[in-house]
């Protein structure tokens, strides 16, 4: 197991915090910007405490791969004419609140 130790720096965006990763860590994990990732935290038994961020894409492919076949479509569902549907009534809404 290879092991990489950088420092890294705690830092408050508005009502949140978030910790700031050198793109060299970033590079070497493979992780991309807005990827979705588990962050685990581990508490040791002399108290130390460890966050872990794990890649989450196969997370939710084996969720996507459980939910497949618990909904069902109606039998005389049109796709394309629901698509069609909502595409006319965004259409309708965003005209609405245009300004002319």
């Amino acid at each position: 197991m290879e092991i990489m130790k950088k420092r890294g720096k705690i830092k408050k965006w508005k009502n949140t915090q978030g910790i700031v990763l050198s793109k060299e860590i970033l590079s070497s994990t493979d992780l991309k910007n807005n990827e979705n990732v588990n962050i685990i935290v581990e508490t040791h038994s002399d108290g130390k405490k460890r966050i872990v961020i794990e890649d989450a894409t196969e997370d939710q492919k084996d969720l996507l791969e459980d939910l497949v076949g618990t909904v069902s479509s109606p039998k005389d569902l049109d796709v394309k004419a629901e698509r069609a549907e909502r595409k006319q009534k965004r259409l309708v809404k965003h005209e609405r609140y245009q300004w002319h």
